[in-house]
């Protein structure tokens, strides 16, 4: 049985993660839901990836633990350049909360391994979109 594809959201995401078949994980599951995905491998690549963007994405999702630049370092590097854009930090390690707070474009923490359908639903609701999609 083929997986139903569901309309555009008109939505964009970015994943930044050195792990490439998490990116592959991520691509295929929120295109299907939709969403057009951009891709990076560490949070330089991020950064430069962002701004070749002729329209940035709606959000921003980083792995914590990258070698040449982690989650908080990537977002604030990445409010530097669009304060507005949020990020959403994704990580199989406990982290400080406070942390995550003195970063103003980070908007949650979501713990690996990623459960796609909850992903899904957690990026819609930072989106403001209706919850559906999975």
């Amino acid at each position: 049985m083929e997986a139903r594809k569901l309309q555009p959201t008109g939505k964009s995401l970015m994943i930044v993660d050195d792990d490439p078949s998490m990116i592959d994980l991520f691509r295929q599951s929120m295109t299907k839901r939709g969403f057009e995905v951009i891709t990076a491998t560490s949070g330089p690549e991020g950064i430069e990836a962002f701004q070749k963007c002729e329209v940035p994405p709606d959000l921003v999702v980083s792995d914590m633990t990258m070698l040449a630049m982690d989650g908080f370092a990537f977002a604030r590097a990445l409010y530097a350049l669009s304060p507005n854009t949020p990020v959403l930090i994704a990580t199989g390690h406990d982290i400080d909360l406070a942390h995550a707070a003195a970063t103003p474009n980070v908007v949650d923490l979501v713990m690996k391994p990623l459960q796609f359908r909850a992903l899904a639903e957690r990026v819609r609701a930072i989106l403001g979109l209706e919850p559906g999609g999975s």
